[in-house]
Parts: C-alpha cells; structure tokens; sequence
C-alpha cells in the first residue's frame, strides 16, 4: 500500500507543479488572447517533445460563448487556419468537440467521411491528422473550450498522446475558467465606463440647452430625447452634434 502510494506521489506533484505553471502564464497575461495564445505554445511543445509522435505538433484553443466559437489562442498560424476553415464550414472536430464535451479524433483528415465539407475545405493543407479534447469548464463560466491538436503526420496522435493531450486540457481547466471570467468582467467594466461616457455627453448637452432656453434639466433632457426620435439617432449622438458646435463631441469621463 504504502508503495503504491509512493508511485502516485511524484505524479501528482508533477500535475500540480504543472498547474501552477498555467495559472502563472495566465497571471503574467495582459489578457484572455494571450494567454490562451500561451497555453497553445505550452501544449505543442509538451506534445512534440514525446519520442512516439511522428511529427511536430501545433495547437489551438477554441472558445464558445451563446452557440459562437472562435480561435482565441494559438502556437502557430497554420492551426488558426485550419480552424478558420472549419468555423467557415460548419462542422469538423473542435467544434463538435466544444458542443458535445467529448473527445474527437480524426487520424487522417484527407479522407475522413465524418465532416465532407471541412475535408474539401482543407484539402491539400499540410495538416493531417486532428485530435480535440474539450477544456473542462463549470456551468457558471457560461462558456466551452476546446484544446485542438493538429500534425503533419495521418494517425499522428497515439493513444498516449492523446491520453497526454486530455490531461493538458484537465489541468488548463482552473486558469482558463479564471481567465474566461476575467475576460467577462472586464468586458462589463468596459460597457459601464462606455455608459458613463455616454451619460457624461448627454448631461453636458442638456447643460447647453439649459443655458440656452432657461429650462429645467428635465425639461432639457425631453427635448434630447424628442430630437433622438425625430432624427431616429441614438441620444448620445444628438448630445455629441450639439457638443461639437463648441469644439467638444468627445467628451471624456475621468475615472479614479
């Protein structure tokens, strides 16, 4: 028992270790797409560097949000190509992948009959054989991820690799789940400051209508809204034409 337990030890630092190394790149990251970018890189060169694969390996990582899926990270230009394809076509592993949280394989994509059209779209590409395992995320990260694996070699994923390719993904699931909700506050953030920056607008042009037609505020922000009508303009575009007649259709929130 007690070696059994001794033989697990070192395995399961290794996966911890290595789990702290992703939640570190995602720290050091300025953002979701470099990070995910990151993660690519990290999992090429762990897959290439097995003595069994036959060829080198490029990754990519597809996220999905409300039925939409995009390329967001990659080790090199040619898997966001191979991915573009797919997204164009409609169907293919990494995305079956993302929607079904499973596991696809295609060991030669040249003369697969699971995704016809994929297949045309890539045909005479470099690129053979394509393995998609999903990056496990919790219901509340409202979003799917995919780890896409692509070689140069048919069949270029062995049983090992693939094995080693899913455990990559398990062990990337905390940071990337950290990392997507990140991405999704600061997109709120962003909405709330373009809020603010809108309502600033609109506060100084009801300023200017004030001043000139000695109205109430209220009274000033019912004739805003009459012209955003009429004009069928947003309101913070009729307050920016008014603004602009004295030099400021810009103006700016100053946040602390």
């Amino acid at each position: 028992m007690d070696e059994t337990i001794a033989g697990q030890v070192p395995e399961a630092v290794l996966a911890r270790a290595q789990e702290d190394e992703l939640l570190d790149l995602f720290l050091g990251s300025v953002d979701l797409a470099t990070f995910l970018a990151r993660v690519a890189v990290v999992a090429a060169h762990d897959l290439s560097k097995d003595p069994t694969v036959p060829g080198t390996v490029t990754c990519s990582v597809t996220v999905g949000r409300h039925g939409r899926r995009a390329t967001v990270g990659s080790s090199d230009p040619a898997a966001d190509v191979m991915d573009e394809l797919q997204y164009a076509s409609g169907e293919g592993p990494c995305s079956e992948a993302v929607a079904t949280g499973r596991t696809i394989y295609v060991p030669d994509l040249s003369v697969t009959t699971r995704y016809p059209r994929y297949r045309d779209a890539v045909a005479g590409a470099p690129l053979r054989s394509v393995f998609a395992t999903p990056i496990p995320l919790p219901t509340s990260a409202d979003a799917e991820a995919a780890l896409n694996c692509y070689s140069a070699k048919p069949d270029g994923f062995p049983d090992e690799l693939r094995a080693r390719a899913e455990e990559l993904a398990s062990l990337a699931s905390r940071s990337v789940h950290l990392a997507v909700r990140f991405a999704r506050e600061t997109d709120r953030v962003s909405d709330l400051e373009s809020a603010l920056e809108s309502r600033t607008a609109i506060n100084l042009a009801a300023g200017v209508i004030m001043a000139q037609s000695n109205c109430t505020a209220d009274e000033a922000i019912d004739v805003l809204k009459t012209a955003s009508m009429n004009r069928n303009q947003k309101l913070r575009d009729v307050a920016a034409l008014i603004l602009s007649r004295y030099g400021s259709d810009d103006p700016k929130t100053i946040f602390t």
